[in-house]
């Protein structure tokens, strides 16, 4: 555990290797995970900038080293010119953008609809080419499951029903994922009335 949500501190950490992993959890101890940040991002800055108490919790999954800046300097580095301010503008706008996609999923899409948009988001990041995209390692059923609100088993049925329409090739620790633009087509709902596609 780097960072405990609730905490009071405001350093901000620039991973140069590993891998970290943002997660926040509830009062009964339900576990719900943001992302996985990975090597040559940032996090903590929040805190760096309000001086509020930590709203996640960061925790190590995979090893590595942490580059860790003082919250006064952070400030100075990205207050300090114009350039610098509107780079992490930027970036926090994607943040909020990001959030305001992922609530709207949660409040309007079933858990097959959630499970697609994260395979899609998984897509994205490991790289679609020729309409098809390989993502390694792939997250355990458990950890999809706590990203999109739902429970392992759910995860599991689901990504079985990918693999029998051909949709996605499970293999250990990756995934691919055959046809995006198809699976994007599931989550748009343009294929509603595909005989294939089971009642959600």
């Amino acid at each position: 555990m780097l960072i405990s949500e609730g905490a009071r501190s405001e350093d901000v950490f620039f991973i140069l290797s590993g891998a970290v992993r943002i997660t926040i959890f509830s009062a009964d101890g339900k576990e719900v995970t943001f992302r996985d940040q990975p090597v040559g991002s940032f996090f903590g800055d929040l805190a760096a900038i309000d001086g509020g108490r930590r709203s996640t919790s960061a925790i190590v999954v995979e090893d590595g080293e942490m580059l860790v800046v003082r919250a006064s300097d952070f400030r100075a580095c990205v207050f300090g010119t114009p350039e610098a301010a509107e780079w992490f503008a930027a970036h926090l706008s994607c943040q909020v953008r990001l959030l305001t996609e992922r609530v709207l999923e949660l409040s309007t899409l079933n858990v097959r609809s959630r499970l697609h948009c994260q395979l899609l988001r998984l897509a994205a990041v490991a790289g679609v080419q020729e309409n098809a995209a390989l993502i390694t390692p792939f997250p355990t059923h458990e950890l999809l499951a706590t990203m999109i609100g739902t429970h392992r088993e759910a995860v599991t049925r689901e990504l079985s029903w990918l693999a029998s329409t051909g949709l996605v090739e499970q293999g250990r620790r990756q995934l691919r994922v055959v046809n995006v633009e198809k699976l994007a087509g599931l989550v748009r709902g343009r294929q509603a009335a595909d005989p294939m596609l089971p009642p959600a």
